[in-house]
């Protein structure tokens, strides 16, 4: 300890070499009494994870009994817990050192996924998730009260519905979804078929088409181009099904969406997106139309179907995409709604569909 100094300031003495030697010499040694010197840094405190937010719809209103899953990225195990009245979740007690993948998910409608990480200590994690779907609150749930609410983007739907007399709850229901140009009353025949079936009947105009002609009280004429809009036709849909499903009497087991041109890829849809929906009927269905609506293919996932069709290898085409049962009824048809169903054997065709499945 008392030679460095000495050499380090007799440079005339001693080669460069030398004097270059004891300068590194003299750092390391200076740096080694400098970690001496530093008191060791303290360890952050490892202390269980908890993750809580609250689950809400666009509008801000909470969403009840959301899905909420947090998935440990590792082992890939997943929890799910389920919202309360107030649209909150909350977990305890993670491991620390595992990283989480969050998300929430309602009636087949999907968050953004948020991660909780081992890398940072905290140990409270307030996560938020916003869905992008409307929940209806208040409802009439009178058995004479028509439908009318608001989609999340603020358009005003109206639409009927119907009970079938002497026949007691809870009873199973169908929602009739028109095509493009057309109103809801292109299914009075066969709503009047299903009532005496012991069929709920509920039919509503899509937006832009009848009595659902206007959005934020301005008024609203429908597009082409939304055959293909993933957000235009389909937002109608999941506040109907909520409608329908608030009724009293009716059975939320037994739910059938029905649909015509653009009102049957809407209905293929719905199939595969909301658990509620038991089957679908699909008339005169168009694949390229149904996969932009929802989307994307990995988004299109009906599930028990009929489809009727005027051409076997287009209702092919659909089925491929089906999960589950499946019936494929050629007509030779076109033209609108009302046209399909007055072909031979349609409407019979539907019941038999309904029967088969019920």
């Amino acid at each position: 300890m008392n030679v460095w100094p000495l050499r380090f300031s007799s440079t005339r003495r001693v080669s460069g070499s030398w004097r270059k030697r004891d300068v590194r010499l003299s750092a390391l040694v200076l740096g080694l009494i400098l970690v001496w010197s530093v008191p060791a840094v303290a360890q952050p405190e490892r202390r269980p994870k908890n993750v809580t937010g609250v689950v809400r719809d666009l509008r801000g209103q909470p969403v009840v009994n959301a899905h909420v899953f947090i998935r440990n990225t590792g082992t890939n195990i997943i929890r799910t817990l389920n919202t309360r009245d107030d649209g909150v979740y909350s977990i305890r007690g993670l491991p620390w050192d595992a990283d989480y993948e969050v998300y929430a998910e309602f009636r087949g409608t999907e968050s953004e996924k948020k991660a909780v990480t081992s890398f940072l200590p905290r140990q409270d994690n307030v996560l938020n998730f916003d869905l992008d779907l409307v929940v209806i609150a208040d409802v009439s749930v009178g058995d004479d009260d028509d439908p009318e609410f608001e989609t999340f983007d603020l358009v005003q739907i109206r639409g009927s519905f119907d009970l079938p007399t002497g026949i007691p709850a809870p009873i199973p229901a169908v929602l009739m979804l028109h095509g493009y140009g057309e109103t809801r009353s292109v299914w009075e025949d066969l709503k009047e078929r299903l009532l005496v079936e012991g069929w709920a009947v509920m039919a509503i105009d899509l937006r832009g088409h009848g009595g659902s002609n206007t959005k934020n009280r301005e008024p609203l004429a429908p597009d082409p181009s939304w055959r293909q809009d993933a957000r235009q036709f389909p937002l109608d849909v999941a506040p109907a099904l909520v409608w329908l499903l608030s009724q009293p009497r009716v059975d939320g087991s037994r739910i059938v969406v029905m649909g015509s041109e653009v009102g049957a890829n809407l209905a293929l849809i719905a199939g595969g997106r909301f658990p509620e929906v038991a089957t679908v009927v699909a008339i005169n269905p168009n694949l390229p139309d149904a996969l932009a609506l929802a989307g994307t293919a990995q988004n299109f996932s009906p599930r028990s179907t009929h489809l009727i069709v005027n051409d076997q290898a287009a209702g092919t085409r659909i089925r491929n995409y089906v999960t589950g049962a499946s019936r494929i009824t050629t007509q030779p048809s076109n033209g609108g709604t009302i046209r399909w169903l007055a072909a031979p054997n349609t409407i019979d065709e539907i019941l038999r569909w309904l029967r088969d499945v019920y």
